[in-house]
């Protein structure tokens, strides 16, 4: 049996849901989604920042944040650093209730979404492409795959960020529960590591170790994740989750002709941070100004200054990791908060920039351009 449409979109994952909900906003209906999973996981948090002058995400969604936080924490050998985010507020939302809101809008629509389904083959022919699943085979004017490509991340090799995650409930009240622990750095001269924190309560949080690595070694990470778990007399772990988010500046737009790729090797996923939530929500937004279905209106749109000082940094990280704690320190406590807000939410002004620049470590940062360059 075969079923013909105009778009099917590969992977029901944040992009691949923001996209259909995006495309039924100008009336294209014709497509499909196709997803491996048979369920929605709750295996990830969307953190984001929020405040004057930035788009307001909150508005896209009915369901409320999870939590959210008026003030920062930095740690860098032993010492804590606390940023005031003054009327900004750093903010979080659960997977699950993202994606299922996301994905009962496109089911009431009618929209055929095909899941707990492997995809066998994709292949081009006369009319376009065809996928052939376990019992079916679907005919498509245009693929948008949304999985991770990995002959691209092959050609271009980049630091990866890798985490592992728990949700705890601790036997004590130790967690400031207005103070988010953005960066807890742990020492070492092959890979940046620290711990992040996102307090619900005050024996209540998400504990996440993460690497800045360019090896993907989930064991490695976990064994500094239990021994990090350890200090906070654990009562209970009331979910878990993994992840591996790509750190480079280089992204796969486009594979063959009406072949389109989306997600995080795509743009979906910030270089320097790995932050996603926020420019899906921003390119959601930038669909909506396109009149019809194009390469122009699926492309996340590149910010040039951006992504220069993201290249930068990331040629700093990669050649000196040692350096990282300090210059994140510098960044978070000499740079205004709102123009390191601006900077990671992708909304900076051309004052940001500057003020960035002036701010950071000249040398370790004038050496970084220097490898960007003759590596």
């Amino acid at each position: 049996m075969k079923q013909k449409f105009d778009i099917g979109i590969i992977g029901a994952g944040l992009s691949g849901l923001t996209l259909g909900n995006s495309l039924l906003s100008k009336k294209i209906k014709n497509f499909i989604l196709i997803e491996k999973n048979s369920h929605l996981k709750n295996d990830k948090t969307y953190s984001f920042w929020s405040g004057p002058g930035l788009f307001d995400i909150k508005k896209s969604f009915s369901v409320k944040p999870k939590k959210e936080w008026s003030q920062i924490e930095i740690k860098v050998k032993n010492k804590s650093y606390k940023i005031d985010l003054g009327s900004y507020r750093y903010a979080c939302y659960s997977s699950e209730s993202i994606l299922d809101e996301l994905y009962k809008k496109i089911t009431k629509e009618g929209i055929k979404v095909e899941r707990g389904q492997s995809i066998n083959h994709v292949k081009k022919n006369q009319d376009g492409w065809e996928i052939k699943l376990k019992n079916k085979k679907i005919l498509l004017k245009n693929v948008i795959d949304s999985r991770p490509n990995k002959i691209f991340d092959d050609k271009y090799p980049s630091l990866k960020q890798v985490f592992v995650g728990s949700e705890i409930i601790s036997n004590q009240n130790i967690f400031d529960e207005n103070v988010v622990t953005l960066m807890d750095f742990s020492e070492s001269n092959k890979n940046v590591i620290f711990t992040y924190i996102l307090p619900f309560s005050k024996n209540k949080a998400l504990i996440e170790t993460t690497f800045f690595s360019s090896e993907i070694n989930f064991k490695q990470v976990g064994k500094i994740h239990d021994l990090t778990l350890k200090k906070f007399d654990i009562k209970e772990i009331t979910r878990t989750e993994q992840a591996v988010l790509p750190m480079s500046p280089y992204i796969d737009r486009k594979m063959e002709e009406q072949y389109f790729r989306i997600g995080n090797f795509a743009g979906a996923s910030r270089p320097a941070s790995g932050y996603a939530f926020t420019r899906i929500a921003l390119w959601a937004n930038q669909i909506k100004t396109k009149k019809e279905f194009c390469y122009d209106m699926i492309h996340h749109k590149e910010n040039y200054l951006t992504n220069w000082l993201d290249k930068i940094f990331l040629s700093v990280l990669r050649s000196n990791p040692k350096k990282a704690p300090e210059i994140f320190k510098v960044f978070f406590t000499k740079v205004p908060i709102s123009s390191v807000i601006r900077f990671l939410s992708d909304q900076s002004r051309l004052v940001d920039y500057f003020v960035i620049i002036l701010k950071l470590p000249k040398l370790v940062m004038l050496r970084g351009l220097i490898n960007l360059y003759v590596k």
